[in-house]
């Protein structure tokens, strides 16, 4: 299964806290080539306000965007595809492949807001900005995870090696020994 988390866009928007979404993959198309092998669920960031279309692809894609818990979702995909949502940060624990589709790399670096890290030498996934690129990468996931092992790790050890679940207990023994 696919997750595909987007996040909105600042400069496409019909009010403050309600934005615009154009889906720019093309889910036919993903759908001809993948769907033997995928399906995918979609979770737009809340502060999407479009509905959008899967019509002739409701066998394939299904909308998750109103799901309440997004950790629940990562825990079923086998690969997260997301752009520039921090999402990624979160789904990087799994140790599980990452896509980034980021048809709007230049604008999104340039113009909007900029990024906290360098996507193009950071992130745990490859830079993807076609469809055409995503079925690429999902149809030879195996090479794609290979290709990336050492940023997958690399980003891990950097973000994610304090999140071995178990804060709670480290927390009642920081607790417990300081109150001794």
């Amino acid at each position: 299964m696919v997750l595909y988390a987007p996040t909105w866009r600042d400069d496409e928007f019909y009010k403050p806290g309600q934005y615009k979404f154009k889906l720019q993959l093309d889910l036919e198309k993903l759908k001809a080539t993948l769907g033997d092998e995928y399906f995918f669920l979609i979770r737009t960031h809340y502060f999407i306000a479009d509905k959008l279309d899967f019509s002739g692809v409701e066998d394939f894609v299904y909308n998750a965007s109103q799901y309440d818990d997004v950790t629940e979702l990562y825990l079923l995909a086998d690969v997260l595809i997301t752009d520039y949502s921090s999402v990624f940060f979160d789904y990087a624990n799994l140790k599980r492949p990452i896509l980034f589709f980021t048809y709007d790399l230049e604008k999104y670096r340039d113009t909007l807001r900029g990024f906290y890290i360098d996507l193009e030498t950071d992130v745990p996934g490859p830079l993807l900005k076609t469809t055409d690129e995503i079925i690429a990468a999902l149809a030879n996931l195996n090479e794609t995870k290979e290709l990336y092992k050492e940023r997958i790790e690399k980003f891990y050890d950097q973000y994610c090696h304090l999140d071995d679940g178990r804060a709670s207990e480290k927390i009642a023994e920081k607790v417990i020994v300081s109150a001794k």
